[in-house]
């Protein structure tokens, strides 16, 4: 009987995505209806399956904005919007996946794990590494980083440095999150505050450049500080490995076959990082959903160049629709949910207080405006509150130009908040996750590993985005 719910509740899941993003060029009544039905059974079938944080948050926010819609008497036309308004986000949870598939089954694990074996054995070069892995894989995969780059640098022997590996794989990440359109974290914070991904995606990746900077500076200090930068692997080992590279024609040929497929990897991952920034520029399309459906049909052109067609489709078939869309209830609770609790306070006009109260405390400096949200947000997030909650709500109930700023402005605070808070938060998946395959407390993971690096992080990117601000950038 389990098996026959979870069955029903991937295929409803992916009918209501197909669904939703056909109708945006059928504009067919009947098939909205036909969505919002489906909403609903969705998320019935996804409240039991929840667990742990998301269970408590997902709960928490479903229940307090009921009782804020039957408070107001919101009509039933309020109640349909507030549940599929994160419609988008759904599709997007469900599309993005299917892009794992070709970095697992297109020969890439290979390559990435013998350049860790091969190259990458001193603390400082891991961290460089890890962090630039986890970005890259995760503008493709979003939430699924950390259990592939996980498997990828275990190749290392420096991975047995649980706080390293940790820190690299979580701040990695976040520089990706900061701007990176197949995140569903972008997608929201793009459409909350109203700006165009294309003005704000330069800005926030070279907010996660500079991010990726101090993560390194901070690791290089802390290392030189405790003397602890060394090669990890005994020279004669390291000398060995070179010698064997060297002194073997097949070691070379197989070395040049696997930096051909990292060549290959980050060619059709700039390929689709374009292509869905013209797309979106060109056709006015809005980018959370040109990337639900280039996830769609990019992964069948990628594989299909590479011969490994019949390999996507067979992983589709049985592992997607079998574990992968088994996996989306957490993620559907917690955004849809978050979705309505910021419609309800909104009806319910409590949201009007929002604005006034952070323009009694800023009046109308934008440098006061981005201390009080990314801070506001990093402390709650350290607290426990998920960062989904606040930047839902804030985004939801403020203006940019009722502080004089622009709604791009806005996005980049939205954006720094969530990448920061989701490194720190001990309820955040990114953390809870990293917790479990390093054997230490989200707490450890979270506050004690990345706290300096928030705090220090934060201040300089509000300090930058002020300078951009100031100089008609943003």
């Amino acid at each position: 009987m389990t098996e026959i719910i979870t069955r029903t509740r991937s295929l409803s899941t992916f009918g209501l995505s197909l669904l939703y993003l056909s109708n945006l060029f059928l504009k067919s009544e009947l098939v909205n209806e036909l969505c919002f039905v489906l909403m609903i059974a969705v998320m019935l079938l996804s409240l039991p399956a929840i667990s742990g944080i998301s269970r408590v948050i997902g709960y928490a926010s479903l229940g307090l904005s009921a009782v804020l819609f039957l408070l107001y008497r919101a009509p039933l036309s309020v109640w349909k919007q507030a549940l599929t308004g994160n419609l988008y986000l759904v599709a997007l949870f469900t599309m993005v996946p299917i892009l794992s598939i070709p970095i697992r089954h297109g020969g890439y694990y290979p390559a990435l794990q013998d350049f860790f074996r091969r190259y990458v054995y001193t603390n400082r070069r891991y961290y460089v590494m890890v962090s630039f892995t986890s970005a890259f894989v995760g503008v493709l995969v979003n939430l699924a980083v950390v259990p592939l780059v996980y498997q990828i640098v275990q190749a290392s022997e420096i991975s047995r440095n649980k706080k390293l590996m940790s820190s690299a794989i979580s701040r990695g990440f976040a520089t990706c999150a900061i701007w990176a359109p197949t995140t569903a974290a972008v997608a929201l914070v793009i459409q909350v505050s109203g700006a165009n991904w294309g003005r704000f995606a330069p800005l926030g990746i070279l907010c996660g450049v500079i991010s990726g900077i101090i993560g390194y500076a901070m690791t290089k200090f802390k290392e030189n500080e405790s003397g602890a930068l060394k090669h990890v692997l005994p020279e004669d080992t390291k000398a060995h490995l070179m010698d064997h590279s060297m002194d073997h024609s097949m070691d070379h040929l197989e070395g040049g076959s696997k930096l051909n497929k990292i060549i290959e990897l980050g060619a059709f991952s700039v390929v689709l990082i374009a292509a869905i920034a013209v797309i979106s520029v060109v056709t006015g399309i809005q980018t959370v959903i040109v990337v639900s459906m280039a996830a769609l049909t990019f992964p069948f052109l990628w594989m299909g160049l590479i011969g490994r067609l019949p390999v996507l489709i067979h992983d589709i078939k049985t592992s997607y629709f079998k574990n992968r869309l088994t996996k989306l209830s957490n993620e559907i609770v917690l955004f849809v949910g978050a979705g309505m609790l910021a419609s309800s306070i909104t009806f319910s006009e409590l949201g009007n207080y929002i604005p006034v109260a952070l323009s009694r405390l800023v009046g109308d400096s934008a440098f006061l405006l981005a201390v009080v949200v990314v801070f506001g947000i990093v402390v709650l997030s350290a607290l426990g509150v998920h960062p989904i909650i606040p930047i839902t709500i804030i985004g939801g109930t403020i203006q940019g130009s009722d502080f004089g700023v622009t709604s791009t402005y806005i996005a980049l605070l939205l954006g720094i908040s969530w990448s920061m808070g989701i490194t720190l938060s001990p309820t955040s998946a990114t953390v809870i996750t990293l917790s479990g395959v390093s054997s230490r407390s989200p707490l450890q993971v979270g506050l004690e590993w990345n706290g300096l690096y928030v705090l220090v992080t934060s201040s300089v990117l509000i300090v930058v985005i002020t300078g951009l601000r100031m100089v008609g950038w943003v």
